[in-house]
């Protein structure tokens, strides 16, 4: 099916839209019809028998909040509605921290409308989390602050926010078909984001064997030799601390043509790579400010341009077609264009100091205005211009060969 046949046919049935686009069902053909069947129903055979276990780990569940989410988890599986069980999932609390469920939507590559299912498993570090629960109370204060105007921001998202530390034990589903993630920020309902917010939640031991394997490796060679000391984990751990809390800053429900909306939805496939671009800049802009505030460390963001520019590379690595791959290349030629970024005489590159913060400033508004407005062909013709691979980028890329691409985590208890 093309994106011509999907948008022609909800154009001639416009009653079709909410379920078509919905995050949960599968668009089949019956006869000259197109028609949306529920994952529930799809994937009955599958989610019953997730949804029983589910209801036996509850059973099994000695902390409240983790048996009230898995038991209204397994619900959901069968009602392929989550509100009620992501609500709960953001009060989960404990040493578990447990991801069960479509939501990721990387994998439609016609418009990134329909949910992947994956699983995280995950024990709380307790004390790490205990100290980053400042900076969620700050979240309101960097909505209103955004560089965009008063109009475009989102004021109305909850602020519980929870932050959490872990280590990953184990994952399952999309998660484990492609890019390793090192952090994520859930849930991607809007309405659930409007309630409480949304939790964020890093992954220590897996930014760990990224930073060592794959990070200081890129560094050497990507950035001059003499300002390798200045990478660092701090600032390395708060770009990602603050790349997920930017997910939930900025526009998500919208009025576009005198409707309500979803940037997401009107973005299309291209959603998912401006949010991973618009998430980057606005986590730097975000530190920039809280250090302006004495919140943040004065060290984290004098080492964070010297870290986050191997980090372009380590993401671009990816691939141009995966959202963070082709997010980073769009950043990578801005800060270019915009003389934050030099090529040394010896092929390495250097961030501008005194133009650094103020391109990041710039393409933090640039990026948030385009899904503020939500024009998709306007959006289009950005992303075609900035998200080629400059030459000065791929020449480092190609040098860059012989270092993993991503790590493939091993869980020794599994089978056992």
């Amino acid at each position: 099916m093309s994106k011509e046949e999907f948008e022609a046919w909800i154009e001639a049935h416009p009653s079709d839209r909410e379920a078509f686009t919905g995050l949960h069902t599968v668009i089949r053909r019956d006869g000259e019809r197109l028609v949306a069947i529920p994952y529930s129903q799809y994937y009955g055979e599958f989610l019953e028998e997730a949804a029983a276990k589910l209801r036996a780990a509850s059973k099994t569940a000695t902390t409240p909040s983790l048996k009230k989410f898995l038991a209204s988890r397994a619900e959901a599986f069968l009602s392929d509605d989550y509100y009620q069980s992501d609500m709960d999932w953001m009060d989960l609390d404990g040493d578990l921290e447990v991801v069960i469920g479509p939501y990721e939507t990387y994998e439609d590559e016609l418009f990134a409308y329909k949910a992947a299912f994956e699983a995280f498993l995950c024990v709380v570090d307790p004390q790490d989390s205990a100290n980053l629960a400042k900076y969620k109370g700050e979240l309101p204060w960097l909505e209103r602050n955004l560089p965009i105007p008063d109009e475009h921001k989102n004021l109305d998202r909850g602020s519980e926010s929870p932050i959490r530390v872990a280590d990953e034990v184990y994952t399952g589903g999309d998660t484990r078909a492609g890019v390793q993630t090192i952090a994520f920020n859930l849930p991607n309902d809007e309405r659930v984001r409007e309630a409480k917010g949304s939790k964020k939640v890093l992954l220590k031991n897996m930014m760990h064997a990224k930073y060592n394997a794959i990070l200081l490796p890129i560094a050497e060679r990507a950035i001059p030799g003499e300002r390798f000391d200045d990478v660092s984990f701090d600032a390395y751990f708060n770009f990602v601390l603050f790349h997920e809390l930017s997910h939930g800053l900025g526009p998500g429900r919208i009025m576009k043509d005198g409707r309500e909306t979803e940037v997401r939805l009107e973005l299309k496939d291209l959603y998912s790579a401006l949010e991973e671009a618009k998430a980057d800049v606005m986590g730097m802009w975000a530190l920039y400010e809280l250090a302006d505030k004495g919140l943040v460390d004065a060290a984290i963001v004098q080492s964070l341009p010297w870290t986050v520019v191997p980090g372009l590379f380590r993401s671009a690595r990816f691939g141009i077609t995966e959202a963070h791959g082709l997010g980073v290349v769009c950043q990578f030629s801005y800060l270019m264009e915009k003389g934050a970024l030099a090529e040394t005489p010896d092929g390495r590159l250097t961030p501008v100091q005194e133009k650094w913060r103020g391109a990041v400033t710039d393409l933090c508004r640039d990026l948030t205005m385009l899904q503020a407005v939500a024009d998709y062909d306007k959006a289009q013709a950005w992303v075609q211009k900035y998200g080629q691979v400059p030459p000065v980028m791929r020449r480092i890329l190609d040098a860059l060969a012989d270092i993993p691409v991503d790590v493939d985590p091993v869980y020794s208890h599994v089978g056992s």
